[in-house]
């Protein structure tokens, strides 16, 4: 390329292996989807009476850490919402390196055609 220190493969490679890392992370996303732990089951086990006993949850079956298991649930949010983060960057850094290589390879275009027009007017001269 005229005046750029960039080969433009190397721009579309890297933008092709940040797609390929945005939809790891996007399986990751989902991956991470449905890994709540249960605060209430609205229906306990069969020796649960009016409530007694508390909810299965990833804590025990009837270690009654509801305040733990909340506390997982919103830690887990955040981790979804971070993950979801990471796959959105990474998508648009991968769409604008893909940009800049075609913008690098319309400038080169450019560059190339206009040291073809100003030979050209030498050879007339």
């Amino acid at each position: 390329m005229i005046g750029f220190e960039t080969d433009l493969q190397d721009l579309r490679d890297a933008s092709k292996d940040l797609g390929a890392a945005a939809d790891a992370a996007a399986a990751a996303s989902a991956g991470v989807a449905g890994l709540d732990v249960p605060t209430s089951s609205g229906a306990g086990g069969i020796f649960d009476i009016a409530g007694m006993l508390p909810t299965y949850n990833a804590f025990g079956r009837t270690l009654g850490m509801p305040t733990v298991a909340k506390a997982y649930n919103d830690h887990l949010r955040l981790i979804e919402d971070l993950i979801k983060r990471l796959h959105e960057t990474t998508l648009d850094t991968s769409h604008a390196l893909m940009t800049v290589a075609d913008l690098y390879e319309k400038a080169d275009q450019d560059a190339k055609t206009r040291v073809q027009r100003a030979a050209a007017q030498l050879d007339e001269s």
